[in-house]
């Protein structure tokens, strides 16, 4: 208990010190409190983490809002307030992003980190307006399907009910106008799915279409509500780069596309810029190489710059030693015109698993591997996805040879693509079957037995020369000559 107190009396004198010190205003101290890395990187965290309100949006409102508050020695920021208002909503949403901003290069008076106060400004651009009444945001459809945004020459309209921050918090409609009379013609439900991150529960909200395949944005929430992840769909498939956030509600990492790449950027929960890297090709393809080029550490030091340097990546990971515990996994290497070049190491700080790898420009030349009290495992390519024997090619003919069209769905005249998940496992076998996207049952049950009939037949995949379960999605074609 006395313990207790003494830590929390330290707490407490030390908190008390700081609000104790004078604060200083940018021209009374020898060096200025400044963002690190500059006003430009303040700026982008800002642009990159405002929502702004569903209102102010569907009005296409924008406009300046200037901030204050006061930058610690240690270069946390305190005392933020309002100066210069715009809207309500829109002022507590710069003041929100404002204050989450801790990556603050101190001021310094007489070589000593002192209190200096600050202000800033936080732009919100403005917007194209959109119709939003009632809590639901509203889009108009022509016979084509083409968005309009005349509402008596629409032959649909469409109703997603959202929060004031713009997140679903209810069903989909869709009307159809017959005769100046809108009816309804279609629901889809929001749906809540559990899910988990890093051990902990989350749950996804979000829309599927009638075939049960996500569409438009899906997001990950914590059990407390805060946003967590973003990702849109199209029919299932991924369209963009997802958004990862911190607990504290920060971006963790997003991604841009330009051109046939996409650049994505990362930043730490203080809102230091933590990493800038080049995804060539489609990210959702394992083997598409990434380019680094740059990084900083947590304290703001930039160690590689312009593609060449060294990093060190700290997160944390189940040991392997014991699941139930976590453990600090470590990764040291350098960069060279953004390639892994040289010696990489990897270790489990509680010795429970380590990796030592040798690259020349991106190229791996070798690798070694140890986990627990296993043997050691050595290999030349880091990454194997699983492969059917004779690849494609094998993969098509095993199709054609099994597929068996089934009669009832022949005289109905159904036909289409059926898309099967399921996971290839370390020996080979397949499980965790799932239709993601069916035609009728008649055929789905099919394309289930003809993938089920594979289970066996595949190599495994691998990483860093150990077998690893790996999901693989499967399109079987029904066609009707």
């Amino acid at each position: 208990m006395n313990l207790i107190y003494c830590l929390c009396l330290c707490l407490f004198l030390s908190l008390a010190g700081f609000s104790q010190q004078p604060v200083y205003q940018n021209y009374e101290v020898d060096s200025a409190a400044v963002p690190r890395g500059g006003m430009s990187y303040l700026t982008t965290f800002l642009q990159a983490n405002l929502r702004k309100p569903i209102q102010a949006e569907s009005e296409g409102i924008g406009g300046r809002i200037l901030v204050k508050g006061v930058v610690e020695p240690d270069g946390r920021i305190t005392e933020v307030a309002l100066l210069k208002s715009l809207r309500p909503d829109l002022d507590r949403e710069a003041l929100r992003v404002f204050q989450l901003f801790s990556a603050w290069q101190p001021a310094k008076k007489g070589a000593v980190p002192v209190r200096q106060a600050v202000m800033v400004p936080v732009m919100f651009p403005t917007s194209a307006p959109f119709p939003y009444k009632d809590g639901k945001r509203i889009y108009y459809f022509g016979e084509d399907m083409r968005a309009t945004t005349d509402p008596a020459t629409a032959k649909y309209r469409q109703e997603i009910s959202l929060d004031s921050l713009g997140l679903p918090n209810g069903d989909m409609i869709v009307y159809v106008q017959n005769q100046n009379k809108w009816t309804e013609d279609n629901r889809l439900p929001l749906l809540r799915e559990k899910s988990t991150r890093s051990g902990k529960p989350t749950e996804k909200i979000g829309y599927r279409s009638n075939d049960k395949l996500w569409i438009y944005n899906v997001y990950e929430l914590s059990t407390d509500g805060t946003l967590l992840g973003v990702t849109s769909y199209d029919n299932g498939r991924e369209t963009g780069y997802p958004s990862k956030y911190h607990e504290n509600g920060l971006l963790a990492e997003a991604g841009r596309k330009d051109d046939d790449q996409t650049i994505v950027t990362s930043w730490y929960p203080s809102g230091q810029i933590r990493q800038v890297r080049l995804d060539e090709g489609s990210y959702l393809a394992s083997e598409s190489p990434a380019r680094v080029l740059a990084y900083w550490t947590a304290e703001g030091k930039q160690t590689v710059k312009d593609g060449t340097g060294t990093v060190d990546y700290t997160s944390n990971r189940t040991s392997y030693a014991d699941s139930s515990r976590k453990t600090t996994y470590i990764e040291h290497g350098s960069y060279l015109n953004g390639r892994q070049h040289g010696k990489w190491m990897g270790r489990y700080e509680d010795g429970s698993y380590s990796y030592e790898e040798q690259y020349d420009k991106g190229v791996l030349q070798s690798g070694r591997m140890q986990k627990a009290d296993k043997a050691p495992v050595v290999y030349k390519v880091r990454e194997q996805q699983p492969e059917f024997p004779g690849g494609i090619p094998g993969l098509g003919s095993f199709l054609s040879r099994t597929l068996r069209y089934p009669v009832d769905a022949q005289k109905k005249g159904q036909e289409g693509r059926v898309f099967v998940s399921f996971v290839v496992c370390t020996d080979g076998t397949l499980c965790d079957y799932e239709v993601i996207k069916g035609i009728s049952p008649s055929i789905d049950q099919e394309a289930l037995r003809v993938v089920k009939a594979m289970s066996g037949k595949w190599k495994p995949g691998a990483l860093r020369g150990e077998p690893v379960r790996v999901k693989y999605n499967l399109p079987i074609n029904f066609a009707l000559e």
